[in-house]
């Protein structure tokens, strides 16, 4: 009897240390238990919140829990992001924005930097264009870095939001000349292009969902867009890539995790995500709405993430001079 009880404690002993060593199964058996919150550091209604809300929904039918969107603005992005980054690592508080995380960080707002969030999933993204009022001159990306070259005069004007992603994506797309140009403090994509339609800037850079309607209007014209292919929505609008450059601008949607989060909980947010960006039904309700599926994750998306940022970095020091 003794050695039978003996034996039996050490058997539990041991089935105890093993679930101790490798506590992977019960994590992602359990989670999640509970609704999850997902922080959108930007205004409510803006292109990041639709995009936010729009995947929200399919992609807690698929984790088979609630999740709930808050937006937090503030900091260009840099209180939103904090907040998610100092939230408890376990899978319950979320953080979903794009490069601005990446722009706030390398111009300082936000202090915590990109490290402080762990990226799940890219989910989609916009590709960024270039446009100008019908009546311009400039009919193409040649003709926009022949205007903007230094030395030609007049200087063009170019709607900003000082330091945010509409800044970094002109000097981005500037990168291959040496240009002088007059940035005009508009602010983003909305005030921007009211400023574009009144004449007050010569040229404006925006995702295709916030100007199609214009352009299609015959209002304003798109010279180039941003990204690997043309976009469905501007079939007629050559890429940069068509011209000889290799650009690749515009918002790419990410959602993210603090830090510290378990390997097993990125796993189920990842793997509900994709799931979600693979059905062909959303992703032609994600297309309607100009925003291309893009679905990445792990190592790969990680990569891509820290190549950005280094380039963004770079960037930031023609923003300070």
């Amino acid at each position: 009897m003794k050695r039978t009880y003996a034996a039996l404690t050490a058997c539990v002993g041991a089935m105890l240390a093993m679930a101790a060593l490798d506590p992977s199964p019960s994590l992602a058996a359990s989670y999640p238990e509970k609704p999850i919150k997902v922080i959108v550091p930007h205004g409510a209604g803006g292109s990041t919140d639709i995009t936010t809300r729009l995947v929200a929904e399919p992609f807690a039918q698929n984790l088979g829990q609630s999740v709930a969107v808050v937006n937090v603005k503030g900091g260009g992005t840099a209180i939103g992001a904090q907040e998610a980054a100092r939230s408890a690592p376990d899978g319950y508080t979320l953080a979903a924005t794009h490069v601005a995380l990446l722009t706030s960080s390398a111009m300082g707002a936000n202090k915590m930097g990109p490290s402080s969030l762990r990226p799940i999933a890219q989910v989609g993204f916009e590709t960024q264009l270039i446009a100008v009022q019908s009546s311009s001159a400039m009919n193409s990306l040649e003709d926009f870095y022949a205007a903007v070259k230094r030395g030609t005069a007049p200087k063009q004007k170019l709607g900003i939001n000082a330091g945010a992603a509409n800044h970094f994506a002109f000097l981005r797309i500037m990168q291959p000349i040496d240009w002088d140009v007059l940035f005009v403090p508009t602010g983003g994509g909305g005030p921007s292009l009211k400023a574009l339609l009144g004449g007050s800037i010569d040229v404006g850079t925006f995702v295709v969902s916030e100007v199609i309607d214009q352009i299609r209007a015959g209002n304003i014209k798109a010279l180039a867009v941003f990204g690997p292919n043309r976009h469905p929505d501007l079939p007629d609008v050559p890429t940069a890539r068509e011209s000889g450059y290799e650009i690749d601008v515009g918002l790419h949607y990410v959602w993210y995790a603090p830090k510290d989060t378990p390997d097993e909980r990125i796993v189920v947010l990842a793997d509900a995500m994709e799931k979600t960006i693979a059905d062909t039904v959303f992703q032609k309700t994600m297309l309607e709405r100009s925003i291309e599926p893009a679905f990445m994750r792990g190592p790969g998306l990680v990569t891509v993430l820290d190549e950005r940022y280094e380039t963004i970095k770079t960037l930031a020091k023609e923003v300070v001079k």
